[in-house]
C-alpha cells in the first residue's frame, strides 16, 4: 500500500512539474506578484508638486518708448526690447509683468506722460517674452477711461496663454475667479491698485478697475481660497520714489498674510523696495512680500529707475495636505539701457549688464555703471535673499 501511495506521489509530482514547464515555457505562469513594501513606495506618486515663478515690475510705455518701437506705417515692434530677458522669461513656469500703462492703441490716440495711452503691440511683445500673468491695476488705469479699459481687455483676448487681473468690463468677468494652473495645481491670482490718479470709475460700471479697499481684498481672496489651491497677489501702492514701504504698505501686507496669500508681488513707486517675509498674526503662516519692483522699461531719466527687480521662486505644494511653501528665492537686479537720444532699449539682468552697455548708457554722464546698480541694490535689499549681479 505504501509502495503505491509512493508511485502516485512520484506520478503527481512529475505531471505538475511537466505542466509547470509548459506553463513557464508559453510564458502563461501567472504567479500572484508580492510587493515589497519599498515596491509599494516606488510606485506611488510624489504628492508634492513644484513650481516655479518669475516677476518684474513696472512695463512703462512713455512715448520715447513707443516712437523707438515703430517700425513705419503706424506699426510698433516692442519684442527686442526684451530680448536679452527673454530666454529667462521662457524658462519659468509662470512669469508677472505690471503693465503700468494702457494700451488701447492708436484709435483712442497715442499719449505719454501724463495721461498714457500705447500701441497695441505692447501685448504683442509682452506675451512673446513669456508673461503668463499681466496685472493692468495701476494709478494710470483710467487714463482713457472705460473706453480704454474694454479696448485693453479686447486686445487681451486674444492671448490665450495670458492671464489678466486687475480690470473687468462687466459683472461676470469681475467675479470671475482668474487662475494658472501647472502641475495640477491652480494658482489663484488678484490684483489692486490704490487709485487712478483722480479718475472715477463710472457709477453703472464700478468693478473696472479693483481699487484697495480692506472689504474687496477679504472678499476676492477669501473667494480665490474657496476656490484655487495657492493665492498670489499683484498690489499698486507705496510712495513714489521712496526706498522703503511706508506704513499703509506694511498694514496691507499684514492683512494679506493674515487671509493666507503665499507671494505679494508689486510696484508703483518706480524703483526698488526690500523684499521681506510677513508672518501672520497667528504665526501659522509666512508671505513673501516684493514691496516694489521698480521699473522694468521706461524713459524715465535718472539713473535709480533704470533698476529693477526681477525675482524668482518656486511653490511646493502637497496635493494631499494642502500645503504650500514658497522656497528657493532669489533676486536678480535689471537694468533698462537706452540709447542715447532714446532710440532704443534693452530691459537687462545687471549681472549680464557689460561695461561696454553701461558706456554707451544715455544717462551714463549720470551714473550708470555696474558698481552704481550693485550699491544701489546692496543698500536696500540687504542680505536676507541670493542676489544675483
Amino acid at each position: 500500500m505504501k509502495k503505491y501511495l509512493l508511485l502516485v506521489a512520484v506520478l503527481v509530482l512529475a505531471i505538475t512539474g511537466w505542466v509547470g514547464v509548459l506553463l513557464v515555457y508559453h510564458n502563461k505562469t501567472v504567479a500572484p506578484e508580492v510587493k515589497t513594501p519599498e515596491a509599494e513606495e516606488v510606485d506611488k506618486p510624489n504628492p508634492v508638486k513644484t513650481v516655479s515663478f518669475g516677476a518684474v515690475g513696472d512695463n512703462l510705455i512713455h512715448g520715447a518708448v513707443y516712437l523707438a518701437a515703430a517700425t513705419g506705417g503706424g506699426a510698433y515692434d516692442f519684442r527686442p526690447f526684451y530680448a536679452n530677458v527673454r530666454d529667462e522669461i521662457m524658462s519659468v513656469d509662470v512669469a508677472y509683468i505690471n503693465q503700468e500703462t494702457p494700451f488701447a492703441g492708436a484709435s483712442l490716440g497715442l499719449s505719454s506722460y501724463p495721461t498714457f495711452n500705447g500701441p497695441t503691440e505692447i501685448m504683442d511683445a509682452v506675451a512673446d517674452a513669456g508673461f503668463d500673468w499681466v496685472n493692468t491695476a495701476s494709478n494710470h488705469s483710467f487714463d482713457r477711461g472705460a473706453a480704454g479699459v474694454d479696448a485693453g481687455l479686447a486686445v487681451l483676448d486674444k492671448f490665450e496663454n495670458v492671464v489678466q487681473t486687475g480690470e473687468a468690463r462687466s459683472t461676470e468677468e469681475f467675479e470671475r475667479v482668474k487662475y494658472i494652473e501647472r502641475e495640477g495645481v491652480k494658482f489663484g491670482l488678484e490684483s489692486f491698485t490704490y487709485g487712478l490718479n483722480g479718475f472715477q470709475l463710472p457709477d453703472d460700471r464700478p468693478y473696472m478697475v479693483n481699487l484697495i479697499d480692506d472689504a474687496l481684498i477679504r472678499q476676492r481672496v477669501e473667494k480665490l481660497n474657496a476656490e484655487t489651491d495657492v493665492q498670489l497677489v499683484s498690489m499698486h501702492w507705496g510712495t513714489e520714489y521712496a526706498t522703503a514701504p511706508n506704513a499703509e504698505q506694511e498694514r496691507l501686507a499684514q492683512l494679506l498674510a493674515d487671509l493666507g496669500v503665499e507671494v505679494v508681488a508689486a510696484e508703483h513707486p518706480h524703483v526698488i523696495q526690500p523684499v521681506r517675509w510677513v508672518s501672520s498674526t497667528d504665526g501659522a503662516h509666512k508671505t513673501l512680500v516684493i514691496y516694489s519692483m521698480g521699473n522694468f522699461l521706461s524713459a524715465q531719466d535718472e539713473p535709480f529707475n533704470m533698476l529693477g527687480l526681477y525675482v524668482k521662486w518656486a511653490i511646493r505644494y502637497n496635493v494631499e495636505s494642502r500645503a504650500a511653501e514658497v522656497t528657493g528665492v532669489e533676486i536678480w537686479p535689471t537694468v533698462t539701457w537706452q540709447a542715447s537720444g532714446f532710440i532704443d532699449y534693452r530691459c537687462t539682468f545687471l549681472r549680464d549688464y557689460t561695461a561696454e552697455m553701461a558706456g554707451t548708457h544715455n544717462l551714463r554722464a549720470q551714473g550708470t555703471s555696474r558698481e552704481y546698480f550693485i550699491g544701489k541694490t546692496q543698500g536696500i535689499l540687504g542680505e536676507e535673499f541670493k542676489v544675483v549681479y
